[in-house]
């Protein structure tokens, strides 16, 4: 069986709006010409998913993101885009990013009962991999398969083909665990992949696609598999 990374097994302490707002507490300036933090975290997150498949490095798409915000406000970019983008990395690498509490159990348990499992994550190469060594978690995987080492991101069937082949696991016996409906869900059943949905409670079903499990939290797939 297979995770995705980010919000399934993962979360940070500090949220977009969090950094932001941090970010420019820290450099003394203005919100007030970007708007407020949530509408420009909203917008940030949206442009980092748009625009990260054309930088090689997460400090190059930071500064892409904040040059491209700042010049929907019709600010000039130079200069304040690139203090802004180094001062955003400093904070979100100082908050970090954290496991949810009884993840690093569940990992525990699912191998001890023979389970293989495999990570699969959108996502710049330096950025993820920075996180999974922070987080101490590669040991607990048989196969890790970063987006931005394959070029190949989710929900495109590359990537879980890659994922299968390094495992070793044929796609009628695997399972793959995330909470994005639109890169985990609608990859996976178009490999023919069972697939398990992280839903929280009351998010609506967006397309097509049928996950074989809905859980409200990753822990939840002890249900089906311990």
């Amino acid at each position: 069986m297979a995770f995705d990374l980010d919000h399934t097994l993962t979360y940070y302490p500090l949220t977009t709006a969090g950094v932001i707002e941090a970010t420019f507490g820290r450099l003394g300036l203005s919100l007030e010409p970007f708007g407020p933090a949530a509408s420009v975290a909203a917008r940030y997150d949206a442009l980092w998913i748009a625009l990260e498949r054309q930088a090689r490095m997460s400090d190059e798409l930071r500064l892409m993101v904040w040059r491209r915000l700042a010049t929907e406000k019709g600010l000039a970019a130079d200069g304040l885009a690139e203090k802004i983008a180094l001062e955003y990395g400093r904070v979100r690498r100082e908050s970090g990013v954290r496991l949810f509490d009884g993840v690093r159990e569940l990992l525990s348990d699912l191998r001890s009962a023979g389970y293989r499992l495999g990570l699969l994550t959108n996502g710049l190469s330096d950025s993820q991999w920075d996180k999974i060594h922070s987080l101490g978690v590669e040991a607990s995987f048989a196969a890790i398969v970063v987006a931005g080492d394959i070029g190949a991101y989710k929900p495109d069937a590359r990537a879980f083909r890659v994922l299968l082949d390094r495992l070793g696991a044929d796609r009628e016996r695997a399972l793959f665990v995330g909470d994005s409906y639109d890169t985990d869900i609608v990859g996976a059943s178009a490999v023919g992949l069972a697939s398990a949905w992280i839903r929280p409670h009351g998010t609506p079903r967006p397309g097509a696609a049928v996950p074989t499990y809905e859980f409200p939290s990753v822990l939840d797939v002890r249900e089906v598999l311990c």
